[in-house]
């Protein structure tokens, strides 16, 4: 009967087999669910690859643009030995300008007593050819004359330039009245006539005019000033006047013009002398300097015809490492034609228009670069490109957005 009960509903233990129940149905898996992305997904996917899309037509249309650096050609030679240069020179040979400037200066100085003087009038002008492209040599006394009859003369021979595409040739000189006496003196601007061409049809294209007042022209007493006075003064003011007269010289060079060393000459007018007050005297010298310029770019040009074999007449200039000596043989300094000296060497340059490139290259594939830069040779030796987005196959459509460097 025991085991009976020992074996009874009661006494059977269950936890053992619920405890494994358990265990197994811990470890039976249970079936995953389908994982499903969010519709927004493929939404954000879109406006990011739209994003992409745009960014990308802005970079080529706004940010486009294309840097070309161009190498000219350029040589070193040696100097030849001399050129020829001329004023208004045919094609093929160097030509040569004028310029003149005149300034004044005064200065008052003590008078002591008086002094008889006879003096005759003088001031500057500007003679004009408009005749021709020749040079015209006007000798010494030439005459000049007023509308009113009276006649002036120089006293040095002058050359007046030709004209020049259209352009008069001038330059200035200094006259003086034929006689002497206040009659002469002139405050009014005056135009002269020069009689030695009348009957000559340069009698109407060769002319002058005053370009400030003719004075000092004078008979009778005036305050007498001391010569050691005279000569300081004058010194002092031809000092004074030389600097200044150099200086407006310089600055009448126009850009892409140098002088030719060595054609600079100043020539001083006579005092000129009026009364001033508390018994002292005014002076007043005046100077004319007159030179020689020559464009940069004919020089250059004149120094290829001699030294490079296969020039052509194409525009060259002055580069970094130029080593050159310039100057003018005296002795041709009173002529038409002037013999220029030349000792050293010069790197010539090739010239280019940018702008021509720039507008050569406008719309252009890549592919057609290389046919494009070979049309500027012999001025362009050698280009590169780079274009902008670098997935880009064209040069841009307009040509602001086309830059052009030169490589130094």
């Amino acid at each position: 009967m025991r085991d009976i009960t020992e074996k009874s509903i009661r006494n059977i233990s269950v936890h053992k087999r619920r405890a494994a129940v358990h265990a197994r149905d811990y470890e039976v898996e249970t079936p995953r669910r389908r994982s499903r992305r969010p519709r927004h997904y493929w939404l954000i996917a879109v406006v990011v690859v739209l994003v992409c899309v745009a960014a990308g037509f802005l970079l080529s249309v706004i940010f486009a643009g294309a840097t070309v650096t161009i190498h000219p050609r350029t040589q070193t030679v040696t100097l030849p030995s001399t050129l020829q240069a001329q004023v208004n020179a045919p094609v093929g040979v160097l030509a040569y300008q004028k310029i003149s400037v005149t300034r004044s200066a005064s200065q008052s100085v003590p008078a002591t007593g008086t002094a008889h003087v006879s003096r005759a009038a003088s001031g500057l002008v500007t003679i004009t050819n408009t005749y021709s492209a020749a040079v015209q040599r006007l000798i010494a006394n030439t005459r000049f004359a007023a509308a009113d009859g009276k006649i002036y003369r120089i006293h040095d021979s002058v050359i007046v330039p030709g004209m020049t595409a259209g352009k008069p040739g001038t330059v200035t000189a200094t006259i003086y009245a034929d006689s002497p006496g206040p009659t002469y003196n002139r405050t009014d601007v005056t135009t002269f006539t020069i009689p030695g061409f009348k009957g000559d049809p340069r009698y109407t294209k060769f002319t002058a005019q005053s370009t400030g007042a003719i004075s000092g022209g004078f008979i009778g007493d005036e305050p007498a000033v001391a010569p050691a006075d005279l000569s300081a003064a004058k010194q002092a003011l031809q000092k004074s006047v030389e600097a200044d007269v150099r200086s407006a010289a310089t600055s009448q060079i126009p850009a892409g013009y140098v002088a030719l060393p060595g054609t600079l000459q100043i020539s001083f007018a006579d005092i000129t002398q009026t009364k001033g007050e508390n018994n002292t005297a005014n002076l007043t010298q005046a100077a004319t300097a007159t030179g020689d310029i020559v464009r940069q770019s004919d020089l250059a040009a004149a120094i290829a015809h001699k030294t490079v074999q296969d020039y052509h007449g194409e525009s060259v200039l002055f580069g970094a490492g130029s080593n050159m000596t310039v100057g003018v043989a005296s002795s041709t300094l009173q002529s038409d034609t002037l013999t220029i000296n030349l000792t050293g060497s010069a790197t010539l340059v090739w010239q280019f228009d940018q702008n021509a490139i720039a507008q050569a290259l406008v719309g252009k594939n890549k592919s057609e670069f290389e046919t494009v830069i070979k049309s500027f040779q012999p001025a362009v030796a050698k280009a590169d490109a780079s274009i902008r987005p670098f997935w880009q196959g064209k040069f841009p459509d307009t040509v602001d957005k086309i830059k052009i460097k030169v490589a130094q």
